[in-house]
Order: C-alpha cells, then structure tokens, then sequence
C-alpha cells in the first residue's frame, strides 16, 4: 500500500461515523459520475467551498493602515 492511500485510510478512521458516512456518499457519487474529474467539480458539486478558497484577515485596528507602524 502506497504512503497516500495507508494516510487516506488512517485520517477516514480518525473521522466520526457521520462525517466517515459524508465521505463514502461522496466517494460513491464520484465512483458513478460521467466525465473527468477535477478538484473544482468536486468541490462545487459537494459544497466544500472551503477547500476551493482562502480566506484573508486584517488585523489592523482601522481600514487602511496601522496608526502606530504606517505599515
């Protein structure tokens, strides 16, 4: 068994039942789907929005630039 499958299997026993449940009926969907598959119709059609973007935070105390730095 190749590392990325024996690390796969490790983290679906790790999950809950529900979320092992979640995986399987997306794996079982994509077993059946026509076509290519590709990481953006995975996350569009399983609305796992997170994975297909990321999100930036601003820490600085007003819009634009810290009062304090200038940066």
């Amino acid at each position: 068994m190749s590392d990325s499958i024996a690390q796969f299997v490790k983290a679906f026993l790790s999950l809950t039942p529900s979320e092992k449940k979640r995986v399987l009926e997306i794996t079982k969907a994509l077993d059946v789907s026509p076509g290519p598959l590709n990481e953006s119709r995975i996350i569009k059609s399983f609305g796992l929005e997170s994975l297909g973007s990321s999100t930036t935070v601003n820490f600085a105390p007003l819009p634009g630039s810290c009062p304090t730095c200038g940066k």
